[in-house]
């Protein structure tokens, strides 16, 4: 297998125990090398510069604050070394938008919003989730606003509810918005019907068929496997 069916992934909670399974098999059927990672931190990069086998890079997830975050000298040093980097999803996305004009690209809905301008803070990917296997324990706000847009293009909310459950949702702490808390304070803000709506698509068997950061991901490592 030549050196650049190489596919590196930096994930955690924008992806799933199963959805890894899925993409570990979908790399095995195009002949792909699939190396997962944990999300990626200061440094990471830069050890894959001088690699023996030269791979296309994927990044979704990665740790955030000062001393932990991949910083963009790390992305151009990646770049320059002759190596692709992409990101989608959440540090990726974001990364992508801040290097775009020096060769990083990037996917996918989240990175859109950030590129138009339509979000800018930091915060808008964070959550809270399970250390063991990288399950989401909190919703993001970004998720949020794609759900709010979903509804509302369905016409199942008015865009004043749709404003009014997003403006409720940034109020709380991105630590503190777990599904049940979120239902809960919709409850008290919006009429009734908008709330259960809202309700039924926090359910825990829904939550991950609109989770735009896991849309994004699989997107993006199923075009990478491909490419």
């Amino acid at each position: 297998m030549s050196a650049a069916a190489t596919v590196t992934v930096f994930a955690g909670p924008s992806l799933r125990p199963a959805d890894l399974t899925h993409l570990r098999l979908l790399a095995e059927e195009r002949n792909r090398v699939l190396d997962l990672r944990p999300p990626v931190r200061r440094h990471d990069l830069a050890a894959l510069i001088g690699a023996e086998a030269p791979r296309r890079t994927l990044m979704l997830d990665g740790e955030f604050g000062q001393s932990l975050a991949v910083s963009v000298t790390e992305v151009r040093a990646l770049l320059f070394a002759g190596q692709p980097l992409t990101g989608a999803s959440s540090m990726g996305a974001l990364r992508a938008v801040e290097c775009r004009t020096i060769g990083m690209t990037g996917s996918g809905w989240v990175y859109e919003q950030y590129l138009n301008g339509s979000i800018e803070s930091d915060g808008e990917v964070a959550l809270l989730y399970d250390p063991e296997d990288y399950t989401p324990v909190t919703v993001p706000l970004v998720n949020l606003r794609w759900l709010m847009a979903e509804r509302v293009g369905e016409k199942d909310l008015t865009p004043e509810d749709a404003h009014t459950a997003l403006a409720i949702a940034r109020s709380l702490n991105f630590r503190a918005r777990r599904p049940s808390v979120l239902v809960k304070q919709w409850k008290r803000g919006l009429p009734g019907d908008a709330a259960a709506i809202l309700a039924e698509h926090l359910a825990a068997d829904r939550l991950d068929h609109w989770d735009r950061k896991r849309l994004d991901a699989l997107e993006a490592v199923r075009a990478a496997l491909s490419s």
